[in-house]
């Protein structure tokens, strides 16, 4: 327990990346909340990846020899590294943005293929870079413990000024997320919404992408708000239960992987998936048990 507490010092060896963890955990579920209500989950497996690629396009203009940038060293790499995310991803963005206006429903099937491009893409840019492959397979790995002030800080920052501006617009996102036509109808710009959306989406996923890696944060878009969805009513609940579920796992996953030594992402990964099993095989014997005793009342 004293190793528990003791990770919250603020001279813990890893603080940063403890409260990198921890910011991703609980943000990032709170879009990918919004992403389940509007089924667009397989997005959530998509961007991730997309911004991996642009992660691997810098690489590869640096194999290729272009070493620009607006500060020295480490961070001004990571500068690069998030702007080329940020492109591929908003470039994505706008592009499924216009696509879906046409609504011929294959949206599923286009996210597919984009994703397996990303993939082949990510892989054959940075194949260039020797060096690049290193950071490439410790983005995979969901490796935070080279998380640095700055990149904490700037993390912090965009955070709050994400979630703050979900908290203000939040009775806009959801008539356009459920009731489309109506929103049309009382003047609302459902593109310019939906675009809005998206590029906020598109932010937090690429800090996302560069702080914990691609798996790391589809997991924390798609699994803690599966645990939360069954306990949670209304959409206010349900985001919160879902940024509560995901910032616990954060905790734990990353005391497992420092008490033990386990590579973090996957460590959060299936402590997030275990909790999901437990939530739903409580809910699954609280339904029997009610079910049961319902059967007993009538007899």
């Amino acid at each position: 327990m004293s190793e528990f507490i003791a990770m919250f010092n603020p001279g813990f060896l890893l603080h940063h990346a403890l409260w990198g963890s921890i910011a991703v955990g609980l943000f990032c579920p709170l879009i990918g909340g919004w992403f389940t209500v509007r089924r667009m989950v397989l997005l959530g497996v998509t961007l991730p990846q997309v911004s991996a690629a642009g992660i691997a396009f810098v690489f590869f203009l640096q194999g290729l020899g272009w070493h620009w940038s607006p500060h020295a060293g480490e961070t001004g790499d990571r500068f690069l590294a998030l702007a080329g995310s940020l492109l591929f991803v908003f470039a994505t963005m706008a592009a499924l943005a216009s696509l879906e206006r046409g609504s011929d429903g294959l949206k599923e099937s286009r996210l597919g293929a984009l994703y397996a491009a990303a993939y082949a893409a990510a892989i054959l840019l940075v194949s260039a870079n020797p060096n690049g492959k290193v950071e490439l397979l410790g983005l995979l790995h969901g490796e935070v413990v080279s998380v640095t002030e700055q990149d904490l800080g700037l993390l912090l920052r965009a955070y709050a000024a994400l979630g703050a501006a979900f908290i203000v617009l939040h009775r806009q996102f959801l008539l356009v997320a459920f009731d489309r036509d109506s929103a049309t109808v009382m003047g609302k710009n459902v593109l310019f919404w939906d675009l809005f959306f998206y590029a906020a989406a598109g932010l937090a996923l690429s800090m996302s992408v560069l702080i914990v890696g691609p798996m790391m944060t589809f997991a924390f878009l798609v699994i803690p708000p599966l645990t939360a969805r069954p306990l949670c009513r209304g959409m206010g609940g349900f985001l919160l239960g879902s940024c509560a579920a995901g910032g616990l796992t954060a905790v734990a996953g990353f005391w497992l992987s420092y008490r033990w030594d386990w590579p973090l992402g996957p460590t959060n990964i299936m402590v997030a998936f275990a909790a999901l099993l437990l939530v739903h095989a409580a809910v699954s014997l609280r339904g029997r048990v009610s079910a049961s005793r319902a059967r007993r009342a009538r007899t």
